[in-house]
């Protein structure tokens, strides 16, 4: 049973976020050109990954991946005691939400899956993603084997880190960044490095099936 109190990290977090929003904003004044921007090629077979699952949401609500055909998801794993890559990812996500022209009858929704499901129950998730209410998100937990599950159909890879502090613990984890495409299937991974202009220019052309 976790028994760090919440105000310990949710701050940790809120400083996170303005950190990160402040080395975006440096990087944004210091580039006097856009850089070209890659076009992801989609793919149309990602052989055995990917693919269908059960989880609960931040609501406290079961949520099948299966139900919401017609829906395109990005997907991240991540969990709410992350310092960094995780608060970078959903402002790079902000972003893209920002721009990105959505046509009537599309929806594209962001999961963000635990990978410390033993701490980010739903309440836990509903606080963490309270930060980033431009995106379209769902945060999602469950069982410890669950989370193994899931992560294994997209080849995610974690493990626990021992700290010396209130938190005991961080999860290493990788950042791929899952586009699933209207039918369920797993159509590209965006690295963490990858910037909004190019997950736009992966969704986008989404909206183009019919």
């Amino acid at each position: 049973m976790d028994n760090t109190p919440t105000t310990i990290i949710m701050p940790t977090v809120k400083y996170a976020i303005v950190l990160v929003y402040l080395v975006i904003s440096i990087i944004s004044i210091g580039c006097e050109s856009t850089p070209e921007i890659s076009i992801p090629k989609l793919l149309d077979d990602y052989g055995d990954f990917g693919g269908d699952f059960t989880l609960t949401d931040h609501h406290g609500q079961s949520f099948n991946l299966a139900d919401r055909r017609g829906d395109i998801f990005l997907i991240f794993f991540g969990f709410t005691y992350c310092p960094d890559a995780c608060p970078t990812m959903l402002v790079k996500l902000q972003d893209v939400y920002k721009k990105l022209d959505i046509p009537e009858g599309h929806t594209v929704r962001t999961l963000y899956i635990t990978v410390d499901p033993e701490r980010d129950t739903p309440e836990k998730l509903n606080d963490y993603l309270s930060y980033f209410t431009t995106i379209d998100i769902l945060g999602l937990t469950g069982a410890l084997d669950e989370i193994d599950t899931v992560a294994k159909q997209y080849s995610v890879i974690y493990n626990k880190v021992p700290l010396e502090s209130a938190a005991g613990y961080l999860v290493d984890h990788s950042t791929w960044l899952y586009l699933v495409d209207q039918n369920g299937e797993l159509r590209y991974r965006f690295r963490h490095a990858d910037p909004a202009q190019e997950i736009m220019a992966g969704v986008e052309q989404l909206f183009q099936t019919p």
